[in-house]
């Protein structure tokens, strides 16, 4: 078809009505294209249904409505990169329990684990949350720390702040920086 398709939309943007031709000739064909917003889409929605109703003037019965559906699947392009410092660590010294530890240079080496989390897609907004799961070897078989969470640094975008659980430093050690060094 040569000249363009006229479509015009209601009030609230529910429905369209196309003028596909008058008259459409015979064995001729239309193709067009409309563009739907998703931005009621929600955690929820898991498909999309088009009503198609076409109508004439004309006598020409079984005109039934067909139904055009789209899945809808919601995926967030989520990245995760780590890196730990330093990449080794070494243990030694006296062993001490929970009661005779009061600051945290009586805990041993520290190691820094530096995370990483982007979202090369759209923001979330109101499609729920994104959670990341960290498991390290926080105890030895006897029930003795290994790897004690001292302190947790975040560096989000502004928004809601995110938490965490359980919470770093569960025995509240004393932290100690030198000065100019500052701790979240």
């Amino acid at each position: 078809q040569d000249r363009p398709l006229l479509c015009v939309a209601n009030a609230n943007g529910s429905q369209v009505q196309c003028e596909l031709g008058n008259p459409l000739p015979r064995g001729a064909q239309v193709r067009f294209y409309l563009i739907l917003s998703t931005l009621g889409i929600t955690l929820q929605t898991r498909d999309l249904a088009v009503e198609l109703a076409l109508s004439t003037i004309s006598e020409q019965p079984g005109l039934a409505p067909v139904v055009a559906r789209a899945r809808v699947v919601i995926e967030l392009p989520l990245s995760v990169t780590g890196v730990a410092v330093p990449s080794r660590l070494f243990f030694g010294g006296t062993v001490r329990g929970e009661s005779a530890v009061r600051h945290e240079s009586q805990v041993g080496s520290a190691v820094r684990y530096e995370v990483m989390v982007s979202n090369r897609g759209q923001s979330l907004k109101t499609l729920g949350s994104a959670f990341l799961t960290l498991l390290w070897p926080h105890e030895l078989p006897s029930g003795k720390w290994l790897l004690y969470p001292l302190e947790l640094e975040l560096a989000a975008p502004p928004g809601p702040p995110a938490t965490c659980s359980p919470a770093a430093n569960p025995l509240r050690l004393a932290l100690v920086r030198p000065p100019g060094q500052g701790h979240s």
